[in-house]
């Protein structure tokens, strides 16, 4: 497991603290491990995972299955 911080997140993401507080108030954000109230932590899998949830294949860029 390997933890990050609200400020590694960010910078793993290119983001604010901000905008990382952002996602966390609006529930849209990866699991998360509340240490303390001022402790937060994020496994790096978790946040992987989160990411490719919010992956987006443009219409068009689809691949069939002939392709594969």
């Amino acid at each position: 497991m390997q933890l990050m911080s609200i400020e590694d997140l960010a910078a793993y993401l290119g983001d604010s603290k901000r905008t990382i507080y952002k996602y966390i108030a609006s529930g849209d954000c990866p699991p998360y491990m509340r240490i303390s109230a001022k402790n937060i932590k994020f496994d790096r899998a978790d946040v992987d995972a989160w990411l490719e949830s919010k992956k987006v294949i443009p219409k068009g860029k689809e691949r069939s299955k002939n392709e594969q």
